[in-house]
């Protein structure tokens, strides 16, 4: 990602990489024969919200697990293109479902069941129906991808706000200042019980720490002086995302990178969806109103 894609692994990360693989000549046919992508003009049948002028530019990022979505954000950019807020949505939110190729939709369920049912486009259409917004493209990635290219960037330095052990990641790291490798930081985004009240809320603020370090990282260091360096780091993502069609081409994913370079790491907002408990399931939250509403009105 250029020095901006969104900031996060696939889309940070991507630009700043992409942009580079288009630079290194013969190389470019390469990247564009690992990607893959969606149609949602032809997934998503039903009407959708409408693409309005002056709006922002809303691209939603997946992180992908063992055919779950594990993590869900929407990075909104602003016409400028100098100011973004990225939203988190809590993977246990209680939400309805539309339509989903031949899967009925449902007046409720768990939100990322919606990836489980009907992959990237249900996922966009639940999104869409819970915000009222129009999603403009999504970038998804496979987390075994983010890991490999965490150690293409040679690891990120983080501050770790309490001591993890976290025995289903593995990962263990004391508080205060660390780099981490590409698995450490696979279970640092992921890690859940072991921090906090256990919560996918926690979860969520290590996501976005963890972002906020990786577009410092990116924006801090110039990838693009090593253009052998950069493609090699894109080869490995552009094998680990999945796009919608209409910015499923490495000239399109440039052009995407190329409206980024304005955002600076400081003009990045980070927010999660107001949620309160689900009172069926204390285990479950669900959209907090009006708050939930007035946030995605707000952008």
């Amino acid at each position: 990602m250029n020095v901006h894609l969104k900031r996060w692994l696939a889309v940070s990360g991507a630009a700043v990489v992409i942009t580079a693989g288009v630079v290194v000549g013969g190389s470019y046919w390469k990247l564009e024969s690992n990607l893959k992508t969606v149609d949602l003009a032809k997934e998503i049948t039903h009407p959708r919200p409408p693409s309005t002028p002056g709006r922002p530019l809303n691209i939603l990022l997946i992180g992908k697990d063992d055919g779950r979505s594990d993590t869900a954000m929407v990075v909104q950019l602003n016409a400028a293109g100098d100011q973004a807020r990225v939203v988190s949505i809590p993977r246990d939110t209680m939400v309805p479902r539309p339509q989903c190729g031949n899967h009925p939709p449902t007046s409720i369920a768990m939100f990322n069941s919606a990836f489980s049912t009907g992959g990237a486009a249900c996922t966009v259409a639940t999104v869409e129906q819970l915000s009222g917004i129009r999603i403009d493209h999504f970038v998804q990635i496979d987390f075994n991808g983010f890991r490999d290219v965490i150690d293409g960037l040679g690891g990120i330095d983080i501050t770790i706000p309490e001591p993890i052990n976290d025995q289903e990641s593995g990962l263990h790291v004391p508080a205060g200042p660390t780099k981490l490798n590409g698995t450490q930081a696979l279970g640092f985004v992921r890690t859940r019980k072991s921090i906090g009240d256990g919560s996918d809320l926690n979860r969520i603020k290590n996501q976005q720490l963890f972002m906020r370090a990786l577009s410092e990282k990116i924006t801090n260091e110039n990838w693009l002086a090593s253009p052998q360096k950069t493609f090699q780091l894109a080869d490995v993502l552009t094998k680990s995302i999945v796009t919608d069609a209409e910015i499923g081409s490495i000239s399109k994913l440039a052009d995407l990178a190329g409206k980024l370079t304005a955002l600076k790491p400081e003009s990045i907002t980070y927010v999660t969806l107001p949620t309160e408990t689900y009172p069926p399931d204390p285990n479950r939250v669900q959209p907090k109103q009006p708050d939930a509403d007035a946030l995605w009105k707000a952008a």
